[in-house]
């Protein structure tokens, strides 16, 4: 696990903005309908936090341009498998997981194109989280 993902806490809104950050660029595009089903995803997860503080409007602004940045900075590396991975296993509550897989398909959709490295981060979370696509 690299140093980025070390510092980001499991189950916690950051891990799940990572994770649909890199769905989003699987393709190594960010596409405006893949950022409208992101921002269409988040109100799920506020169901999530128990209680605790949910970010609000900026503050998810904040997060998101502060994922965008990091995943677009790793980008550059020949392979994401690592960091998706990692990514993937920052995610391991059983609530949780359900909310996140269906966010993942949800962007990976959202322009009508499944790209085959969005099906690959997808179907890689699936064998992780022993879920079914």
């Amino acid at each position: 696990m690299n140093d980025i993902a070390e510092i980001i806490e499991k189950n916690s809104v950051d891990a799940v903005l990572r994770l649909l950050m890199l769905t989003i660029y699987a393709d190594r595009v960010q596409k405006p309908q893949e950022m409208t089903e992101l921002w269409r995803q988040l109100p799920k997860l506020e169901v999530f936090t128990e209680g605790e503080y949910f970010p609000d409007v900026r503050g998810l602004n904040r997060l998101i341009s502060k994922n965008d940045a990091e995943v677009r900075h790793l980008l550059d590396e020949s392979s994401l498998t690592t960091e998706i991975e990692s990514a993937i296993k920052l995610i391991d509550s059983p609530i949780l997981i359900p909310m996140v897989f269906g966010g993942m398909q949800a962007v990976a959709r959202a322009d009508g194109d499944i790209h085959h490295t969005e099906n690959s981060i997808i179907q890689l979370a699936s064998n992780i989280w022993g879920v079914a696509p």
